[in-house]
């Protein structure tokens, strides 16, 4: 039994695991690290994975799966339906988005649509075979429809946790975390906040609710870029929890995934309140946009749009508008990749706007509504799985040594706690009993 770090080590993108044994060869999930110059895909040289198992639809975590039938591979992909209803949309706008921009990427639609019709369905707590295995799937509490993914072959158990997060959110509920009831041989474990607790969400939600007042009151307009799938969702049933006495406009793919998500009402943890939110705000379709602008200009107004990260999207043109005026304020509501546009603007004050580094006048704050569990809680996931090897990835470098440091602190062999980076083997039948 042997891993393969094929991206995702020591970095967040292009998230990629390979689990091999003599009678079968899988993948946990295989995304994309996006980015406005060239993006990156997992290793995938030397591979035929005869299954994927698609964690949730982040295309940091699905955006490379089209490559490996276009490499030549017909996998069984599994995914909850939610997950798959999401992925056809974003893989689709992908491919639209490159051809836009003028970027090449390694496969085309028809393989989007071949990858597309290889997706199996999962339930969660439903224990399914394949070839040398049993699976099964659990809420990872991270987006609707996000998977903790357990293989157990023949009582040795090996857990993906993905993307997860223990604690409730306004959108889903937090992580099952009864896959650490029994015995757990390796436990794979992501760490994009794995050396630091966020601000209590509920304050985290006062003070951007207080910013968004904030920019309001001394008439400036509040810039709101979010990710289409979750924060868009999450900030629009947090804003309708107020009366700002202006119309919120809603703008990008979030949209789109807002209304798939409504069609799964048991992946929400409340739907109505969803429901409530999207019918309250005023969508923007692309050939309304400059008129939209104008009625902003004149009677003010919240926008919320993609992309979370500014590498592109709808938000970049309401930045070129409203970004010169001090009064306005741009508020990110979550984590900025390493090297993306929104990082680069939150450590430099910069943004990237053609040839040129631009400094925008407009106020800059940042408060953070992750999906991704903070470092207290990834601790106690870690505690109650107790594996005999334990697997941290999905992080920046740093922040791995540091999980890592705790993990020894804890009685762990350091031997047995890994911190791979890309292309790395750990041959797990060396470390277990």
């Amino acid at each position: 039994m042997e891993l393969y770090f094929r991206g995702g080590a020591s970095e967040v993108g292009r998230s990629c695991v390979e689990l091999k044994t003599e009678k079968s060869t899988v993948l946990f999930d295989c995304g994309v690290k996006l980015s406005h110059e060239e993006s990156e895909y997992p290793i995938l040289d030397n591979l035929n994975a005869d299954c994927v198992f698609a964690s949730h639809a982040h295309l940091d975590h699905t955006g490379g799966i089209p490559l490996l039938i276009r490499k030549g591979m017909v996998p069984a992909i599994y995914a909850t339906e939610v997950t798959k209803a999401i992925s056809k949309e974003l893989l689709r706008d992908s491919i639209k988005i490159a051809g836009a921009e003028g970027q090449d990427i390694p496969y085309d639609k028809a393989d989007v649509n071949k990858s597309l019709n290889l997706f199996r369905k999962a339930r969660y707590n439903h224990p399914k075979d394949f070839k040398d295995f049993e699976f099964e799937f659990f809420n990872a509490g991270h987006i609707p429809g996000s998977s903790t993914i357990s293989l157990n072959y023949g009582g040795k158990r090996v857990v993906y946790t993905g993307d997860t997060k223990v604690s409730d959110t306004d959108l889903v509920k937090g992580a099952d975390l009864s896959y650490t009831k029994e015995d757990i041989a390796c436990l794979i474990v992501e760490s994009t906040y794995g050396d630091k607790n966020q601000e209590n969400r509920e304050d985290a939600e006062k003070n951007f609710i207080n910013k968004i007042k904030e920019t309001l009151e001394r008439g400036g307009i509040p810039l709101v870029p979010v990710f289409a799938v979750d924060r868009s969702q999450e900030i629009l049933m947090i804003l309708n929890k107020h009366d700002f006495g202006v119309p919120v406009y809603f703008d990008g793919m979030g949209r789109k995934i807002t209304r798939i998500m409504l069609q799964y009402p048991k992946f929400l943890n409340h739907p109505d309140d969803l429901k409530a939110a999207f019918l309250n705000v005023i969508e923007v379709e692309s050939k309304d946009r400059p008129k939209i602008i104008k009625d902003i200009k004149q009677n003010g107004g919240i926008i919320v749009s993609t992309a979370g990260m500014l590498e592109g999207g709808p938000i970049i043109p309401y930045i070129h508008e409203f970004m010169e005026d001090p009064k306005n304020s741009l508020i990110f509501t979550g984590y900025q990749v390493e090297e993306t546009a929104g990082r680069k603007l939150l450590e430099t004050g910069k943004i990237e706007i053609g040839e040129f580094d631009i400094e925008p006048k407009l106020e800059i704050a940042s408060y953070q509504f992750s999906a991704h569990g903070e470092m207290d809680e990834l601790r106690e996931i870690v505690k109650k799985a107790n594996p005999e090897v334990l697997v941290i990835q999905h992080g920046e470098e740093e922040v791995v040594k540091i999980f890592k440091d705790w993990a020894v602190s804890q009685g762990f062999n350091e031997n047995s706690v890994f911190t791979p980076k890309i292309g790395d083997k750990i041959k797990l039948t060396e470390f277990l009993k």
